[in-house]
């Protein structure tokens, strides 16, 4: 089960699978390449919102070159994820 440590480490399985209770194996609706371009993506907005609250209590411009950098990434991401959903 993900946990908040866990939930941004990358899939480390090249499978794909995980084992259910009843000892039989149940494919990823996703490939771990798709799966990592979803989690960078999820840490990327992640990381948007956060500088954002940062901001607020410090130096605006560092934050808001960050996110920048950050948004430009995760555009990047999305772009690519898109890609890769419309040629299935």
């Amino acid at each position: 089960m993900a946990t908040t440590e866990t939930m941004s480490e990358p899939m480390e399985t090249t499978t794909g699978r995980q084992q259910s209770g009843n000892g039989s194996w149940i494919d990823s609706p996703v490939d771990d390449d798709t799966y990592n371009i979803l989690m960078a993506l999820a840490s990327k907005l992640e990381a948007i919102d956060t500088y954002k609250k940062y901001a607020s209590n410090g130096d605006q411009g560092l934050w808001r070159e960050l996110a920048s950098d950050d948004r430009r990434h995760a555009e990047r991401l999305y772009d690519t994820l898109r890609q890769r959903m419309a040629s299935r």
